[in-house]
């Protein structure tokens, strides 16, 4: 009979331990099953202006990250000393102070938060305290900047030789934002589109084309005329090139021509008659004196000329042609000389 007790009573302490072990093993599953933020949470940090993503599976550049206060890397953030903590999740708030070393995994795991596999944590480092929102989903704005180069512009100018350029304004390269809004939901990214875009800074240069020129195209005529205070100026033509004259005189206008008996073929200064020769009062207009001359009117244009006859009597002038009908078809007209540089 004590022989039969003892049997029973060791199998009846180790049908205790069997069941003290399965009772242990159960208490370890449930403990190792219970949620907690793990170290390669995602992670949103934001300092106000832009905000990064750690954690998971996205990895950081600590360099991108530029307010004091954390340390960044691809599996958890740290905070620094001391720091003030809010803690916001499901429309509680809790707060705490971080503690040395500490980063944001631990110092949740202190304060008894508890994150599910779906959740995710925005470090919002843009004020005093620091603030961890804890949430399935969450939309926030990244603001990317590019360089802008600038364009050319190009303009004439009338007082530059023509041929030449001249920079009038430097151009500056400017800048484009793009704002992205972002959107996350239960750890995964759902959207990233661009919600607006801003262009500042940028000049365009300007480039000044030279017009000048001293000898006017055959045919050409004047589109316009610009004076300046002294009586000289420019004259714009309708060809696009410029002209600069010192001044301007009123004269009354005639024509002559080597058809008619009394005219020779040799000027006053030894040159032979041609188009573009003007006979002048040598003491109201010096010989060689260069000119362009036009009607009032605007009817005839003569065009270029020069002072290398004589034969005329006060503010006159008298132009060579080739015929005696052209010289009569023009007859005597007001007209206006503008005295051109040498």
């Amino acid at each position: 009979m004590i022989e039969q007790h003892q049997k029973r009573s060791g199998f009846g302490a180790r049908r205790w331990w069997t069941a003290a072990f399965a009772l242990l093993l159960v208490v370890v599953m449930a403990l190792s099953s219970a949620p907690e933020l793990t170290a390669n949470a995602l992670y949103f940090i934001s300092d106000g202006i832009s905000t990064v993503i750690a954690g998971g599976t996205e990895r950081v550049d600590a360099s991108r990250i530029v307010v004091e206060g954390v340390t960044v890397d691809d599996k958890d953030v740290t905070l620094d000393e001391g720091k003030k903590v809010i803690i916001r999740q499901g429309g509680a708030e809790l707060y705490a102070t971080s503690r040395k070393d500490e980063t944001v995994s631990e110092l949740l795991k202190r304060q008894d938060v508890s994150i599910s596999p779906l959740e995710m944590v925005f470090v919002d480092l843009s004020g005093t305290d620091v603030v961890l929102e804890i949430a399935s989903d969450f939309t926030f704005y990244e603001v990317e900047t590019e360089s802008i180069p600038y364009g050319t512009t190009y303009q004439t100018d009338y007082t530059l030789p023509k041929g030449t350029t001249a920079v009038a304004q430097p151009g500056e390269t400017g800048v484009r934002e793009l704002t992205y809004e972002v959107i996350y939901a239960d750890g995964e990214l759902v959207s990233r589109q661009s919600v607006s875009e801003t262009v500042y800074g940028v000049v365009d240069e300007v480039v000044s084309v030279g017009t000048l020129v001293t000898e006017a195209q055959q045919g050409d005529t004047i589109a316009s005329v610009v004076k300046e205070a002294d009586g000289s100026g420019y004259l714009l033509l309708k060809s696009g090139d410029s002209m600069h004259f010192t001044g301007t005189m009123q004269v009354s206008c005639t024509a002559y021509s080597s058809e008619q008996r009394t005219v020779g073929t040799i000027t006053y200064t030894g040159t032979r008659v041609e188009v573009g020769v003007v006979a002048v009062d040598k003491k109201v207009i010096p010989p060689g004196t260069k000119m362009f001359v036009t009607t009032n009117d605007g009817s005839y244009t003569y065009g270029m000329g020069r002072a290398e006859d004589t034969g005329v009597r006060g503010a006159s002038v008298d132009l060579y042609m080739d015929t005696i009908y052209q010289c009569k078809q023009f007859g005597r007209r007001p007209s206006t000389v503008y005295f051109l540089d040498n």
